[in-house]
């Protein structure tokens, strides 16, 4: 079973609030990426802080949440991934595609896309848009032991780096290269945004 890990556990201080609580056309991050899991027919494990989690209304079906108690550790992206790694495997994943919270853009075909290679037995699977690596990231069996045995000033880049040879690349939307960290980040998606599913 392939599982969706939401990473949604930042307090985006660049851009004065948290991203899961950002809107774009009447619609929460938050909501836009757990409906584009839903799009791809994949629960999804969603990672927040306690702002979040008190924000965010009640779960839907096929949404599991697990809280960093403390997000802005050094490591706190990684910490993230690794308690989303741990809730997957708890819930019986073979495989996870990570997507961080702040690429609204991303649709359920991208989803898809990522997942249908982790289906090929794939260790690491990586989104581009022409040309360019994005999110989501797909990741096996394998590769979420390592992410739970890695030093915790790990990163996911670090993971992805170490062995070029088992990576897959697949091609996606242009969602997957645009991410949101100020202000003219969100104005410019605003002028692209279209339907996640």
């Amino acid at each position: 079973m392939i599982l969706g890990i939401l990473l949604a556990a930042g307090r985006g201080r660049r851009i004065g609030a948290p991203k899961a609580l950002l809107t774009l056309r009447g619609e929460t991050f938050h909501e836009r990426a757990t409906g584009a899991f839903r799009g791809a027919g994949l629960e999804v494990v969603v990672v927040t802080n306690a702002e979040v989690e008190r924000t965010l209304p009640k779960r839907r079906p096929g949404e599991h949440r697990v809280l960093n108690p403390d997000p802005d550790q050094p490591a706190g992206m990684f910490a993230s991934i690794r308690l989303g790694v741990e809730a997957a495997l708890a819930l019986g994943a073979e495989g996870v595609v990570l997507l961080p919270v702040d690429l609204p853009l991303v649709t359920g075909a991208d989803l898809r896309t990522v997942a249908a290679g982790l289906g090929l037995r794939t260790s690491i699977v990586v989104a581009t848009h022409e040309g360019r690596r994005g999110h989501p990231i797909g990741v096996g069996r394998d590769v979420m032991d390592e992410i739970l045995k890695a030093p915790p000033d790990s990163t996911l880049r670090d993971i992805v780096r170490l062995d070029p040879a088992r990576v897959v690349e697949v091609p996606v939307s242009e969602g997957s290269i645009l991410g949101v960290n100020t202000q003219e980040d969100l104005e410019r998606v605003s002028k692209r945004a279209f339907s996640v599913n």
